[in-house]
């Protein structure tokens, strides 16, 4: 048995043994059809009536296995807060533990939402027989209203105005700051423009996971030009090479959406970086 299989199986031990805890399921790539390696995280979510005996005592985690690190965090599920345990046990296996109250059960079989799969390891009361079946397909993704596709078109030429700014005055470690808003901006593009190529259900994952093989081959060969080292010349370099891959996936989607692309703004903007570059 491999690490990973181990964690697993001490952790379906673990929640057998602790009353409060009613069902776990695992969730996330594991789970579905998707692409993984031996890297990827588990993603548990552990149904129980109270969370405070996990979350008040956090010495129930080593009990699973041996620990190097881990953060408390959160997440808002509607009008509820679901804590979280994000663990990094012995030989790097990473496990998301999201503490989540039993009752949401009757909510997740009302859904009738499609799922991208899932794993029950534990039920101790058959309270997730009503659960949709795995269907192993995401919710399908909707087009860009007008309005939306040019807030981010906006937003994305307002960053980069800032990444030069910090470039003309050399606070390169505000740039790379700057600079990765542009990025984030940018990746939305490009999950944009594949859709709009293909369909609006068409997967591009998450995070940019897995992209070499749901992009375009030129937009993969584009993002080499887009990272630059920690200096002045070559983040110039990296800027405008992302501009450049910016407009023409904006211009593209713009065009299958039937929205006009805001060429003023563009143009604005970019005079202005070439004349601080001088």
């Amino acid at each position: 048995m491999g690490e990973a299989e181990h964690i697993l199986t001490s952790i379906i031990r673990w929640a057998t043994r602790e009353e409060p805890i009613r069902a776990v399921i695992l969730e996330g790539s594991r789970a579905s059809q998707a692409l993984f390696d031996e890297l990827a995280d588990f993603d548990v979510s552990v149904f129980t009536r109270t969370h405070e005996p996990y979350t008040q005592d956090d010495r129930w985690i080593s009990t699973i296995g041996d620990v190097w690190v881990y953060i408390s965090d959160k997440y808002d599920w509607g009008s509820e807060t679901i804590p979280t345990r994000l663990v990094i046990f012995k030989d790097g296996i990473k496990v998301d533990f999201s503490f989540v109250g039993v009752h949401k059960l009757a909510e997740l079989a009302n859904t009738g939402e499609p799922n991208s799969g899932y794993e029950v390891l534990l039920d101790k009361d058959g309270c997730t027989d009503q659960l949709p079946k795995p269907v192993f397909r995401r919710r399908p993704n909707t087009p860009p209203t007008e309005k939306d596709f040019l807030g981010l078109v906006n937003e994305f030429w307002f960053e980069a105005y800032h990444v030069s700014k910090y470039l003309k005055r050399e606070e390169l470690w505000v740039v790379k700051s700057r600079d990765w808003t542009t990025k984030e901006l940018l990746l939305k593009m490009i999950e944009w423009h594949a859709q709009a190529k293909h369909q609006w259900d068409y997967d591009t994952e998450y995070m940019g996971k897995h992209m070499k093989s749901w992009a375009d081959e030129s937009v993969w060969r584009a993002l080499y030009r887009i990272f630059a080292r920690f200096d002045r010349d070559d983040s110039w370099n990296g800027l405008l090479a992302s501009v450049d891959l910016f407009r023409q996936l904006a211009t593209e989607v713009a065009e299958r959406l039937g929205f006009v692309y805001p060429e003023e703004v563009d143009r604005n903007i970019v005079g202005f970086m070439r004349k601080i570059k001088g």
